[in-house]
């Protein structure tokens, strides 16, 4: 199918054929266009660096009356906030309810991990108590994420107050999260709060 030919030529690193092939061979000629294949251009061209070009073929699939779905929608916040444009990536945040969405967990957890990544701790946090205000629930991904994100920004006690809670819900301190633990401890030995936490959660 052209959605399997598009994925394989992002699969193998040929990208500048693979956006060649969507417009000659799908858009020119009326391909009937689904979500998964959005999901495969979008995910492809984010992957190599070319967000604005997956915003413009964004617009086009939308302007030839596909309805997208959730998934498309974090691929992109996804794609735009890890190369750079944090302020893009919440615009379409934000406007998901105007579309008829609702973030899932995988959604939420895209934005946390950009708000982490900026260091705006006090933005993720809030973020994270609005999900299950909504009633999405954050998952161990979405708690080592955040946790990661307090430990990497020097926010120990609130790291504890999160490991506590997700310990409480039945989930663990994944690799990741361990690693950042301990390489803190090398560098931090003599903080009391670290070194508790280390003590209590490293696997």
């Amino acid at each position: 199918t052209y959605s399997t030919i598009l994925q394989g030529f992002f699969h193998v690193g040929r990208h500048v054929e693979a956006r060649k092939f969507f417009m000659e061979k799908m858009i020119n000629q009326d391909v009937e266009l689904n979500n998964v294949t959005c999901r495969i251009l979008l995910h492809g061209l984010c992957q190599n660096c070319y967000v604005f070009e997956a915003l413009s073929f964004f617009q086009i699939l939308e302007s030839s009356g596909l309805v997208a779905d959730i998934q498309v929608y974090t691929i992109l916040i996804d794609g735009l906030s890890k190369n750079g444009h944090l302020e893009n990536a919440r615009s379409l945040f934000d406007n998901l309810p105007a579309k008829g969405l609702r973030p899932n967990v995988k959604t939420y957890t895209v934005m946390i991990q950009a708000y982490c990544h900026e260091g705006l701790l006090d933005e993720a946090n809030e973020l994270f108590r609005e999900m299950e205000a909504n009633d999405c629930l954050p998952n161990d991904v979405t708690y080592n994420m955040l946790i990661r994100g307090c430990l990497q920004n020097k926010n120990y006690y609130e790291a504890g107050v999160l490991l506590d809670e997700m310990l409480g819900r039945g989930f663990a301190a994944d690799a990741s999260t361990a690693s950042v633990l301990l390489d803190l401890l090398d560098v931090q030995e003599q903080d009391p709060a670290l070194l508790a936490l280390c003590k209590k959660y490293s696997p």
